[in-house]
């Protein structure tokens, strides 16, 4: 291990090299190293044709912006392999635009292919992601026309369909952690997620390509226990020390807080309850299907706000929580309080949160959508002029024993509660429940297949995936199915014959109720 200064990054990096970051957000993203490769660019210029892999949505946007958008924005990138992208318009208009090649592929297999990156594991073989858009029968995962090289195919293996993914070899790791010690060994002590830089580090070195760790200071090699070291000393080039915190931020909101790495706990909710809304009433109705003892996988979007509801209804001790960046239990944040996670039971490396849940770790998974078909296939990646990608939506969503999709059931409508349920103050512009999704990130037929549970619930109806199609099993209180429900519908839905109102107390102020619901599934 070598300790360089930053300047001395343009003559590592080269042009046409695939780089890797492990980061998400702001978490763990190495920005002061981003920042002076760009500045290396914008005085040399040599730094172009460049692809980046990486597993998570990344950016730098509440810092000085030394993020993707800064190296598009420059021409600097060719491709981008990625599961997701939120946070960065300047790429995802040039995607749009077929300025760059670009793949959206499931999160978990890029987190975890890195470390299979061997001459004996050439290529990652799944059936993750069958029958979805990154088949090969769909897009492959190819997001613009622009991009022409197949990275996924479907082979066959004693009569079964897999797909098998070829990711590129990784030239550069680009990493951060909070201190290196003298032998090059990389610790995450104030780091608020681990993230999978382990298994970046290990790809990089396997392919004689170099890896770069940013760090907060380097300490003595006794400074901390050996069962502490994440990245071992053997497999780090090189150690840059970054002095400024703006550019070694824990979180997007904070330089550093202890309680987010577990370093003590904090007493009571860090956050106020939901404000009694639509949102909260879809996610009362959706929690509803909880039973004790689940393990709860909780995506992004208003799933995200399920931990503020288990608290205030005093259940979040009968269910633990998972996030798939590593985080299980304790106070998961919301909103804009994203990442801000406290008195977690665990926390594990990014890929080997993957492993848990690719081996059946999670009883239930709690997932958003954006269409949903007369089939119940469901689209959360591409719909409008949006273009997000599908996370790790792909690898949960074919993994997991019983799934539920949250959301609202018209786009723009506005809605209220009374005494009486369910009120609609003013129809909205575009439904969600339409004759066929554009974007296939979840297969109806498929997951029937696969033996999994799936409902679909809103604040208007909830239906619920049969062996006969998509039908309708709930209506809330105060609606007409015909003029409330059906006629905002794009198809006519298969009707439960004993179709049920749903609890009106879901659509009061103050419910209370979720510890018995949780009880009585058991």
């Amino acid at each position: 291990m070598k300790v360089i200064s930053f300047n001395e990054l343009k003559n590592i990096v080269n042009k046409g090299d695939v780089i890797a970051l492990a980061a998400l957000s702001v978490c763990n993203l190495p920005v002061n190293i981003l920042k002076h490769l760009v500045k290396a660019h914008d005085e040399y210029g040599n730094l172009d044709d460049l692809t980046f892999m990486v597993a998570n949505d990344v950016s730098d946007y509440r810092g000085d912006g030394y993020d993707l958008d800064s190296f598009v924005s420059r021409g600097m990138v060719k491709r981008f392999v990625m599961s997701i992208m939120i946070s960065s318009p300047k790429s995802i208009e040039a995607m749009k635009n077929n300025e760059i090649e670009a793949y959206f592929l499931p999160q978990g297999l890029i987190a975890t292919h890195y470390r299979q990156s061997l001459q004996q594991f050439p290529h990652t073989i799944t059936k993750i992601g069958l029958n979805t858009s990154v088949d090969p029968r769909y897009t492959g995962g190819k997001v613009n026309e622009l991009t022409k090289e197949d990275l996924v195919s479907l082979i066959d293996i004693n009569g079964e369909e897999y797909l098998q993914y070829k990711f590129p070899k990784v030239d550069v790791a680009l990493l951060r952690g909070t201190y290196a010690d003298q032998e090059g060994n990389i610790y995450m002590t104030q780091e608020s997620h681990l993230g999978e830089g382990y298994g970046v580090a290990l790809a990089a070195h396997q392919n004689g390509g170099k890896v770069i760790v940013q760090v907060k200071d380097v300490v003595e090699k006794s400074s901390f226990k050996p069962t502490e070291v994440f990245i071992p000393g053997k497999l780090v080039d090189y150690v840059v020390v970054n002095d400024n915190p703006k550019y070694h931020r824990q979180i997007p909101q904070l330089d550093y807080h202890p309680a987010l790495t577990g370093e003590y706990t904090v007493s009571g909710p860090q956050e106020p309850n939901n404000d009694f809304s639509v949102r909260k009433v879809i996610l009362r109705n959706a929690a509803r299907f909880l039973t004790e003892g689940d393990v709860v996988s909780i995506g992004f979007g208003i799933n995200n706000e399920l931990s503020n509801l288990l608290v205030e209804e005093r259940v979040e001790d009968l269910v633990q929580l998972n996030i798939d960046t590593g985080v299980f239990g304790g106070l998961i944040g919301s909103g804009q309080n994203f990442g801000m996670n406290y008195n977690l039971d665990a926390r594990m490396r990014h890929e080997m949160t993957w492993d848990f849940i690719y081996n059946g770790g999670l009883d239930i998974a709690y997932l958003s959508f954006a269409e949903v078909d007369q089939f119940g296939n469901v689209n959360v990646s591409k719909y409008g002029d949006r273009m997000n990608g599908c996370g790790g939506f792909i690898d949960i969503s074919q993994t997991v024993k019983k799934i539920i999709f949250s959301g609202t059931m018209v786009v723009g409508s506005k809605s209220s509660c009374n005494e009486d349920g369910l009120v609609i103050d003013q129809e909205g512009h575009s439904k969600k429940f339409v004759e066929q999704v554009h974007n296939m990130d979840f297969n109806a037929e498929y997951s029937r297949e696969c033996g999994q549970e799936v409902y679909y619930v809103t604040e208007r109806a909830v239906f619920q995936l049969l062996d006969d199609g998509l039908t309708l099993i709930e209506v809330a209180p105060g609606l007409d199915l015909e003029n409330d429900v059906l006629a905002h519908l794009d198809f006519q839905p298969k009707i439960a014959e004993h179709i049920s109102i749903i609890n009106k107390d879901i659509y009061q102020p103050t419910w209370g109720e979720l510890k018995q619901c949780i009880k009585d599934n058991g």
